[in-house]
This record gives C-alpha cells, sequence and structure tokens, in this order.
C-alpha cells in the first residue's frame, strides 16, 4: 500500500511535514527558533532579580498603591470573596496583555513590549521578596502552593504572546523607516494576531480562575501575623 505524506505549500516550493520537526542541530538554529521566546524570558528573570533586591527599600505606602499590580498586602487579599479575588488577579494579568495588544500596533512597540516584559518579572520579584520577609516560612509555603502556578502559567502565556506582538510592532517600524506600503501588512497578518490576542486574555481569565481556586483552597491552611 503506498503511503500517504503530508506537504504544505511554501514560497519555495513544497515542505514535508518531516522538515517542520527536524531536531535542532545547533546553538543557531535553536535561536532562530526560540531566541526571542529565550530573550523574554531572560528578561523577566533579570526583572524579577531587580524586583527582589530592591524589596528592601520600598516602603509599605508604596507597596500599598501597588497591590492591584501584584500581591503586597496580604491580609487584605484574605478577606476577599473568590469573586474579588478573581477580579483582582484577572486585572493584574489584564493590564499587561492590553498594554501589549497596544504596543503591537505601534512602530515603537518593539522598545516598549521588552520593557513590560521587565517589569513583570520585577513585580513578581519584588511582591515574592516582600511576602518571604515578612512571613518567613510561611510566605514561602503560600507563594509556592498558591501563587506560583497563576502566575508559571501566565508568564508562559505572556512571552509567547509578546513574541508575536513584536514581530507585528517590527512590521510596523518597517513601514515608517523604509516607507513599505500597507500591502506589506496584509490583512492575514492582522487578523492571526487578532486571534492570538483573544486567545490571550482567555488565558488571562484562566490563569485568574486557578489563582482563585487555589486561594480558596489553600489560603487557609496558613496563618500570617
Amino acid at each position: 500500500m503506498k503511503g500517504v505524506v503530508l506537504r504544505f505549500k511554501s514560497r519555495s516550493g513544497r515542505l514535508s511535514l518531516n522538515s517542520l520537526k527536524r531536531p535542532i542541530s545547533s546553538v543557531k538554529d535553536f535561536l532562530s527558533r526560540y531566541g526571542t521566546y529565550t530573550l523574554f524570558t531572560a528578561l523577566f528573570f533579570m526583572g524579577l532579580a531587580v524586583g527582589a533586591a530592591c524589596s528592601r527599600g520600598v516602603d509599605s505606602q508604596l507597596l500599598g498603591k501597588l497591590d492591584f499590580l501584584f500581591v503586597t498586602n496580604m491580609k487584605a487579599r484574605l478577606s476577599m470573596s473568590p469573586f474579588d479575588i478573581f477580579l483582582s488577579c484577572f486585572a493584574s494579568y489584564f493590564i499587561f496583555v492590553f498594554f501589549i495588544f497596544l504596543f503591537a500596533f505601534s512602530a515603537w512597540g518593539f522598545a516598549a513590549v521588552p520593557l513590560l516584559i521587565i517589569f513583570k518579572g520585577f513585580s513578581v520579584g519584588l511582591s515574592s521578596a516582600c511576602l518571604f520577609s515578612s512571613y518567613r516560612m510561611s510566605g514561602i509555603g503560600f507563594y509556592i502552593l498558591v501563587i506560583l502556578p497563576g502566575t508559571a502559567m501566565f508568564l508562559i502565556a505572556l512571552v509567547r504572546y509578546s513574541a508575536r506582538a513584536l514581530a507585528l510592532s517590527m512590521r510596523f517600524a518597517k513601514m515608517s523607516v523604509f516607507g513599505r506600503d500597507e500591502a506589506f501588512l496584509c490583512t492575514s497578518v492582522i487578523k492571526r494576531f487578532l486571534k492570538r490576542s483573544l486567545f490571550a486574555f482567555i488565558l488571562s481569565g484562566a490563569c485568574a480562575v486557578a489563582d482563585m481556586l487555589l486561594w480558596v483552597l489553600f489560603a487557609d491552611k496558613f496563618h500570617f501575623y
């Protein structure tokens, strides 16, 4: 019996399915596929390290004002209803996705998107360091069990979405600098990014739901004084 080989059309001709799954043969090959993801992940952890280092010099009033972006006031959060916890977590995720969405449609978004990734890492580092220093082992256990899963899920989604936003922003930058016409930015590219944006917002809601469930299930198992 003759085998059936799946093939896809490309600009250079036909592309076999097996070639899409070719193994990574070198560092250059890895960077060509995952270079943007690697860069954004590194920027996130750089921001995380800076946030953790700056936690000692931040006063309580500033932390209170930033509580809508990340967890800084445990006692206030523990008194919230499940729905309020969901809204708080979703808002902290939504604001980053929303600004990345806006920057994707600007010629200078390629510079702003990495800064947002750094700031997200900074917020995570600052909040986690404050939690650890204030509540010691209870804070560490609470962060690992309740906060970290949703944060890790959102980080993966954010890095992938930011890479798409960066690519779109670079197209707008090329249009502005080199004067390319609008055909360079075809409708299919915009539609594809809008679909990915919708998926990113849905994932933000899913991460907020996961946070809410973990808070409801495990928050009362920890004692904060």
